[in-house]
């Protein structure tokens, strides 16, 4: 059973919250204390120790970093609520933390709250270092400048420049960072085909996402190379050559 607490100024949406909890995972998650204001959410959550916490990013004392500031070890999952703020949400994502949409569909947190228990993350190492990276990321705006990449064995923080590319293998992606480092994470290619889209990634093949920053030239061979920092050379598909090429002339 995951012990989770709620902590959200509005009343009415820490009242929604609870009751989908209750109706979705009536075996899985018990809600053992609920707040509403900066320091009794602090106090609570040392002295109940949850699993999972909700919270809310913006209260009227200030913000739910505030919060987290105050515990030493963030050995618990956050999923942060918030409402539509579309730089929040990238620099959510590029951290690898769970963020739900104001006001709070069911379905979303049907499905946040089972890749929670199914991957069992919960580990105060990997929330701690996540954190440092959203605060990084959300702090300075429009500039989300590194990526959580999450993997079987735990994950690894990479700076976007740093990526050259992004190999699709099914159901699998594989990170070519500088320094010949190869990193494959568990998600889609276009998954993150839509994180990095607006961070100067191009897709050029069903296969390749690359990172414009590396390209170093574009051959007509062969029906078009893209030539990246590694000195490797990607097939480019017949279709997305016109507006590769736009990105550049």
């Amino acid at each position: 059973m995951i012990k989770a607490i709620i902590v959200d100024d509005e009343r009415n949406a820490r009242v929604v919250l609870n009751k989908h909890l209750e109706n979705l995972f009536p075996e899985e998650v018990s809600v053992i204390g609920q707040a509403s204001k900066i320091d009794q959410a602090v106090e609570m959550i040392k002295s109940l120790k949850p699993d999972l916490l909700f919270l809310d990013i913006r209260m009227h004392q200030g913000t739910g970093f505030d919060i987290l500031n105050q515990i030493d070890h963030m050995d618990f999952e956050v999923i942060f609520i918030t409402a539509y703020d579309q730089y929040a949400l990238k620099a959510f994502e590029c951290s690898a933390f769970g963020y739900l949409l104001k006001p709070i569909k069911s379905d979303d947190l049907q499905k946040l709250v089972h890749k929670i228990i199914q991957k069992n993350e919960l580990t105060s190492i990997d929330n701690n270092k996540r954190l440092k990276i959203l605060v990084e990321n959300y702090g300075d705006k429009n500039d989300v400048r590194k990526l959580v990449i999450s993997h079987i064995k735990g994950f690894n923080i990479v700076s976007i420049e740093d990526i050259i590319r992004l190999e699709g293998d099914r159901n699998y992606t594989h990170f070519i960072v500088k320094d010949s480092k190869r990193i494959t994470s568990s998600k889609t290619l276009g998954y993150y085909e839509d994180l990095l889209k607006e961070f100067g990634f191009s897709r050029i093949h069903q296969s390749f996402l690359v990172n414009l920053r590396h390209v170093t030239a574009f051959h007509k061979e062969d029906g078009g190379l893209v030539e990246m920092s590694d000195q490797k050379k990607l097939k480019i598909s017949r279709y997305r050559k016109q507006e590769f090429i736009k990105r550049f002339v």
